[in-house]
């Protein structure tokens, strides 16, 4: 939910930067317009609106400038992830006198599993 948060927030920095009301970046973005509103008092959005805006109001449009921007702000405004996050342990149950190959396989497998089973729910949060 966090990375679709983080995209819905890009989406309505582009329209609004473009001009548009929050209604309408609302609307593009997903979300609603007080969610929006919401974005736009806090530093952070209202900090990368107002650098977007100057690269919309620029003349020649450099459109390559604002997608550089969009993109460096995508990285800023997403959630900082804590160490719990990042680090998953596995736990392994071995049989006693297990050679240490055998030990390094099941290992191997656990977090293969764990693995597999966190990108599925990915995909089903980011599906849905």
């Amino acid at each position: 939910m966090a990375t679709t948060n983080v995209q819905a927030k890009v989406s309505a920095l582009m329209w609004l930067a473009a001009g548009k009301s929050q209604r309408a970046a609302a609307e593009a973005a997903g979300v609603s317009p007080g969610t929006v509103s919401a974005w736009c008092r806090q530093p952070a959005f209202a900090e990368e609106l107002a650098a977007l805006r100057t690269l919309y109001g620029q003349k020649p449009f450099d459109g390559a400038a604002l997608m550089d921007r969009l993109a460096e702000a995508e990285k800023r405004l997403a959630p900082a992830r804590s160490a719990k996050e990042r680090v998953r342990k596995v736990r392994v149950r071995v049989p006693a006198g297990a050679p240490a190959e055998e030990v390094r396989a099941q290992a191997r497998r656990a977090v293969a599993r764990a693995v597999t089973r966190d990108v599925k729910a990915a995909i089903r949060r980011a599906e849905s």
